[in-house]
Order: structure tokens, then C-alpha cells, then sequence
């Protein structure tokens, strides 16, 4: 009996379904940007035919599009989460210090990398201009609701809000040190006024 070289299974004997697909495209997306998400790459890294891929989808349009789906629906579910339930002034405090925390800690290199890609494919990408806009709106109503229940006018807890998030990307491109520590208590003295 010969032993297998490899525990791949042979190409073309793996049922994917187009979650598999839209989740290796993630992948490719965090590790090279758009560049890597391609039919040939993908079906090679989930040793697969490109056979698969035209059963679930029309061409690589049509999985960009799922892709975008797929993220904005996951940033969307992310800050709903971080936000629920919080109707006291201590409460959205609490929400917002523990926003803080959570991107101000550690970057999530993989889920930057992503949204850089996005962000990047935006401008002359109907779909994914669209879909960053749904983020960016669905980010900026939940975190401005937060400063609202502070007790800031809407214009204000808009601002707010709008400051607080290009905090949190801007820190996370910069890397962190003293002056963003420093920056980091700031923005926590800013959410406590």
C-alpha cells in the first residue's frame, strides 16, 4: 500500500461552498491586498479546480462583491455588539473606554490590513464605496449615540464621534510608543468629559 506524500486531498475532491471561497479571499485580501484575491491563487491555496469557484460564483466581480458583503456585515455585527445595552450616562462611558481599550490596545494587524484594502479599493469601486459608507455610518451612529447618552448635542456627539474613530485608525497605522499612550489617555480624558 503506498502512503500519501501529502494530506491534501486530490484537486477537485473537496466540496467548497462559497463561504470557503469568500473566507480564502479574506485571507488573500490581509496578506496582499487585492492583488491577491484571484481565481488561480485562490483555487491553489484551497487545493481546489477553478471549477469550484464558477459553481458559486459568476467571475471574481461577484466575489469581491460577497467579500465586501461579507466585511461590512461583520464590522457592522462588531460594533452593534460593542455598543448594545448601554443606556446609562456610566454605561456609554463604559462602552466607549472598553472602545478604546479594545483598538488602542494591540492592533489587529490582519483586520487593518483588510480594511486599508478596502478603504483603498473605495474610490473606484462602486461596491466597496458603498460598503465602507454603510460601515463608516453604522460606526459613526452607534458611537455618536454613545456621546449623546454623555449628554452632548447631536452636532457635538457627531464630532465626537468622527474624532474618536480617526483616533482609532490613526493610532493603529502609527504603531505605539510613549506619544501614543500619552494620546491614549487623552482620548480616555475626552471620553470621561
Amino acid at each position: 500500500m503506498a502512503i500519501p506524500l501529502s494530506t491534501r486531498p486530490p484537486a477537485g475532491s473537496k466540496r467548497l461552498d462559497a463561504a470557503a471561497w469568500i473566507a480564502a479571499a479574506l485571507e488573500a485580501l490581509a496578506a496582499e491586498g487585492m492583488a491577491g484575491v484571484r481565481v488561480e491563487r485562490l483555487a491553489a491555496s484551497l487545493g481546489v479546480t477553478k471549477g469550484s469557484f464558477y459553481w458559486h460564483f459568476k467571475d471574481r466581480e461577484a466575489l469581491v462583491a460577497a467579500l465586501l458583503e461579507r466585511w461590512a456585515a461583520g464590522r457592522i455585527a462588531a460594533i452593534a455588539e460593542q455598543t448594545r445595552d448601554h443606556g446609562t450616562p456610566a454605561d456609554a462611558r463604559k462602552a466607549l473606554l472598553a472602545l478604546l481599550d479594545i483598538y488602542a490596545r494591540t492592533p489587529n494587524r490582519k483586520g487593518l490590513a483588510v480594511e486599508l484594502a478596502i478603504r483603498g479599493l473605495a474610490p473606484g469601486h462602486a461596491t466597496a464605496k458603498r460598503a465602507v459608507a454603510h460601515v463608516d455610518a453604522a460606526r459613526l451612529a452607534k458611537v455618536g449615540a454613545l456621546f449623546a447618552q454623555l449628554g452632548k448635542t447631536t452636532a457635538e456627539a457627531d464630532a465626537r464621534a468622527l474624532l474618536f474613530y480617526a483616533f482609532l485608525f490613526g493610532q493603529s497605522l502609527m504603531g505605539g510608543g510613549k506619544r501614543l499612550a500619552a494620546a491614549k489617555r487623552a482620548a480616555a480624558k475626552i471620553v470621561a468629559d
